[in-house]
C-alpha cells in the first residue's frame, strides 16, 4: 500500500510540475479561438443539485438563473456549461459537482493566435501580450533562408527583463510590448510563450518592416506628378507667350499705328480749316 501511494504521489508530482500543458493530455480539452464562446459538456447523470466550478469557485448552477456570465443547462441526463468568452482569464480546468461529488473534469484552452502586420521603418511595433501571466518574447529573423531565434525579453506584469540588444528599445504599456524605432532587421516572427504552464504558446506575429521609400512611394509619385504638371503648364505658358509675341503684338502695334495716323490726319484737317477761316476776308 505504501509502495502504491508512493507511485501515485510521484506521478502526480511529475504531472503538476510539468504544468497545465501536460494535463491537457490526460483531461478532455476543448480548444476555442480567442474571444469566442465555448460550451463544455458533462455526460455523467446527476439526480441532485449540479454545479460547475473553476479553481474552487462556483461559476454556474444548473437550472437556476443567476447573475453570472456563465450559464448551465441540463438535458437528457447530461449538463453543459456555456462560457461567453474564452480568454486567458476564463481558460483552465472546470469540474462538475453533483451532490458534493465531482463527476466530470473539463479543460478549456484558447487556440494560439497567429497574425501578420506591416510596420513603417522608424515607427513602433506594438504587440499585445494577450495575458497578464509571465511570458517570454522570442524573435526569429529570416536571413538568407536560415531562422535564428533570439530571446528578447521576459515580461511579468509591469516588470521587464530584456537582453542588451533590446533593453533600450523595448517597453511595456498596458500589457503590450512596444519596440521602438524598428528597422529592416526587425522583420521576422515574434513569439509569445508563457513562462509557466508548460510554456504554452500564446501568439505568433509575422512582422514586415516597410522601408521609408516603400512607405512614401505614393508621395514621391504624387510630388513628381505635380512637378511634371507644373513644368507642362509653364512650358505651355511660354509657348503661348511666344505665339502672342509673334502674332498678337505686331497686330496690336499695327492697329495702334493706324489709330495714330487717323488722329494725325484729323488734326491736320482741322488745322487747315482753321487757317482758312482766319485768312478769309468777310464780304461786306
Amino acid at each position: 500500500m505504501q509502495l502504491f501511494s508512493f507511485w501515485v504521489l510521484t506521478v502526480l508530482t511529475a504531472v503538476l510540475s510539468a504544468g497545465q500543458q501536460t494535463l491537457v493530455n490526460f483531461i478532455n480539452t476543448t480548444w476555442t479561438d480567442l474571444n469566442d464562446p465555448a460550451t463544455l459538456h458533462c455526460p455523467e447523470p446527476c439526480s441532485g443539485v449540479e454545479t460547475w466550478e473553476k479553481s474552487g469557485r462556483k461559476v454556474a448552477k444548473c437550472g437556476v438563473k443567476e447573475e453570472s456570465e456563465f450559464s448551465c443547462e441540463r438535458r437528457l441526463d447530461q449538463s453543459s456549461l456555456t462560457v461567453p468568452q474564452v480568454n486567458y482569464t476564463t481558460r483552465g480546468f472546470y469540474h462538475t459537482i453533483c451532490d458534493r461529488k465531482v463527476i466530470c473534469f473539463q479543460n478549456l484552452q484558447p487556440n494560439s493566435h497567429s497574425s501578420s502586420v506591416e510596420v513603417p521603418a522608424g515607427g513602433p511595433l506594438i504587440l499585445d501580450l494577450l495575458t497578464f501571466h509571465p511570458v517570454t518574447l522570442t524573435f526569429s529573423r529570416t536571413d538568407g533562408g536560415s531562422v535564428t531565434p533570439v530571446q528578447m525579453c521576459t515580461v511579468d506584469g509591469r516588470s521587464m527583463l530584456c537582453n542588451a540588444g533590446y533593453k533600450d528599445r523595448v517597453s511595456v504599456c498596458r500589457n503590450s510590448m512596444v519596440l521602438r524605432d524598428v528597422v529592416s532587421a526587425d522583420s521576422g516572427v515574434y513569439t509569445v510563450r508563457e513562462v509557466n504552464s508548460g510554456a504554452a504558446l500564446i501568439r505568433t506575429v509575422s512582422v514586415t518592416v516597410k522601408h521609408v521609400q516603400q512607405s512614401w512611394m505614393w508621395k514621391d509619385e504624387y510630388q513628381q506628378g505635380l512637378k511634371t504638371g507644373a513644368l507642362g503648364f509653364g512650358t505651355g505658358g511660354l509657348v503661348l507667350g511666344v505665339i502672342l509675341g509673334f502674332f498678337a503684338v505686331p497686330r496690336g502695334l499695327y492697329l495702334m499705328d493706324r489709330c495714330f495716323q487717323r488722329l494725325k490726319r484729323r488734326d491736320s484737317s482741322h488745322m487747315d480749316q482753321t487757317e482758312d477761316v482766319e485768312k478769309s476776308v468777310p464780304l461786306t
